[in-house]
């Protein structure tokens, strides 16, 4: 029992790490679009997306922590990609929900190669983010 209420404790603190991580990476992401005085005009251009692939690989750490970090890194630019593939096709519906602030910030506006490129520098640096976190904080027992 008391190793089983260890593991939760352990896994709360890792889901809260990623959380905070989330947090300050959307906040981030929308100061790069909102203010981009703020930022060099490298960073407010390709800053939002990139910073988007890591927030979203934080997410989907939150949800499955146990699971392979590269398997997840893997699987969060693959939906980077198809959502930036996905915006290739417009209907009236996907348009207007695209239109709203949230909408264009999950889903983009318009298809660009570059997008993909920062999909990937994204997915990357939170994933040796991860790889500190997880060694340096919740190193595995041996």
């Amino acid at each position: 029992v008391t190793k089983f209420i260890l593991l939760c404790r352990m896994l709360l603190k890792r889901r809260l790490i990623y959380l905070l991580l989330l947090i300050f990476c959307i906040w981030l992401a929308f100061a790069t679009r909102l203010h981009a005085t703020w930022f060099p005009a490298f960073i407010a251009k390709y800053g939002g997306d990139t910073i988007w692939a890591g927030q979203f690989l934080f997410f989907l750490r939150i949800i499955f922590i146990r699971t392979s970090l590269a398997r997840l890194a893997f699987l969060n630019f693959f939906l980077g990609v198809l959502v930036e593939i996905s915006q290739l096709y417009h209907a009236a519906w996907i348009d207007s929900i695209r239109s709203t602030v949230v909408g264009e910030a999950l889903f983009g506006l318009g298809f660009l190669w570059s997008d993909i490129i920062c999909y990937a520098v994204g997915t990357l640096l939170a994933y040796f983010i991860c790889l500190l976190i997880e060694k340096l904080l919740f190193p595995s027992p041996k």
